[in-house]
């Protein structure tokens, strides 16, 4: 067994490497692609989404990612609900982001609305030698691939990143269980075999998961549960735990109750809470949470309903920190 080691508390954030999950709410362009139900966010579909509000979203999702960086922006970020290549590279290319080239790793996914996740990269500190998406669709329903990549992180040690959007409850969480159950098999099955392979790897699983920490899919199924003072290295451990239990949130699911859910979260192998090189600085993440992305004490968001209100997301992002131990 592995047992529990205090971490520094003098830690810059140059010392550091500022892993970032962000659900941006409905990325999209303002182009019809005909092979994807993305009508709405075009100039003449319901929302009347245009090249104006898309540049005011680009641009306040980069002031988020900044921020969340203390102005030095995160050097791995993920994403979800981004609708193309295309929408990433404005993002890194048209707004404040342009000066820090961040690199892109990206796959379509069958959604059929046309959302994916993706990842984001300083390729200064980071670098990628492979990826791949993971299906989790099957004969009854499509959804989004799960994006997993291989990371050298300051060229010394390895990071096995999963990045995630389960589907959603649409139709109510009950009716919908089944399909994220089948998404956290499915998760649970490859980061099995790759702990086969190498009992010391080193995983980071993030993402909106659409369920919460206590959750059947994540705790009985993923098998995601509270660091404990003695870690197991093969165990997997969800460091948003302590935040569920205190109550906080990402989002408001349910408008009407205004009841936060914790749907984003971060969840780590025991190699990578107590180890030697790349280690988690603390054992929680944490939840970004500035006041300029709140409104009437929820998300703001871009639209509320049909009507545009020029806001950020309705989820907040999640962050945590590596460092180097010896």
């Amino acid at each position: 067994m592995l047992s529990q080691t205090k971490v520094d508390s003098d830690k810059n954030r140059a010392d550091l490497i500022r892993v970032m999950f962000y659900n941006v709410e409905n990325l999209f362009d303002t182009f019809d692609d005909p092979s994807t139900n993305d009508d709405e966010f075009t100039p003449k579909g319901n929302k009347r989404w245009n090249h104006y509000r898309y540049r005011e979203k680009l641009n306040n999702l980069a002031k988020t990612i900044i921020a969340a960086g203390e102005w030095n922006p995160p050097e791995i970020i993920g994403l979800s609900e981004v609708e193309n290549f295309q929408v990433l590279l404005d993002l890194t290319t048209q707004t404040p982001l342009k000066k820090y080239e961040y690199q892109i790793v990206h796959e379509n996914s069958p959604d059929t609305r046309g959302i994916d996740n993706a990842l984001l990269y300083l390729p200064q500190k980071v670098k990628k030698t492979k990826h791949e998406a993971i299906s989790t669709s099957n004969g009854y329903f499509i959804s989004r691939d799960i994006l997993y990549t291989t990371l050298i992180l300051l060229e010394s040690d390895t990071l096995q990143l999963y990045i995630n959007h389960w589907p959603s409850r649409y139709g109510g969480k009950e009716f919908s269980d089944d399909k994220r159950i089948s998404a956290a098999k499915i998760l649970k099955a490859n980061v099995k075999s790759l702990q086969k392979q190498n009992q010391d790897a080193k995983i980071l699983i993030m993402g909106d998961f659409n369920d919460e920490p206590a959750d059947e899919s994540i705790t009985q199924v993923l098998g995601a549960i509270a660091a404990q003072k003695q870690l197991e290295k093969t165990q997997l451990y969800n460091i948003s735990m302590s935040d569920f239990k205190a109550g906080k949130g990402t989002l408001v699911y349910k408008e009407i109750d205004h009841t936060w859910f914790l749907f984003d979260q971060m969840i780590v192998s025991g190699t990578l809470l107590d180890g030697n090189g790349i280690q988690t600085y603390g054992m929680k993440n944490n939840i970004f949470d500035a006041a300029w992305l709140l409104k009437d004490d929820r998300p703001y968001r871009s639209y509320q309903g049909p009507i545009y209100i020029g806001g950020f997301s309705d989820h907040l992002p999640i962050f945590l920190d590596l460092y180097w131990k010896d």
